[in-house]
């Protein structure tokens, strides 16, 4: 099952697999990362890539909705 998730709580998920991995370096390792790019990310500076979302196991999906209210 899909759940959509808010940029919120995608941050909420990569924070707790930091917390488990034991350090921002050793998550980032984990990722395939830069410990820079892992750091760009958590402040706010940059998107998490296909890499950071892939280790929390999550993907980005585009989504379009009308505005209007129809299908």
């Amino acid at each position: 099952m899909m759940t959509d998730l808010t940029h919120d709580d995608v941050r909420a998920r990569l924070s707790t697999a930091i917390r488990e991995a034991g350090s921002q370096k050793a998550f980032a390792a984990r990722a395939g990362v830069s410990a820079a790019f892992l750091s760009d990310v958590i402040r706010g500076n940059r998107a998490p890539g296909e890499r950071v979302l892939a280790a929390i196991d999550l993907r980005r999906v585009e989504r379009f909705v009308s505005l209007r209210g129809d299908a």
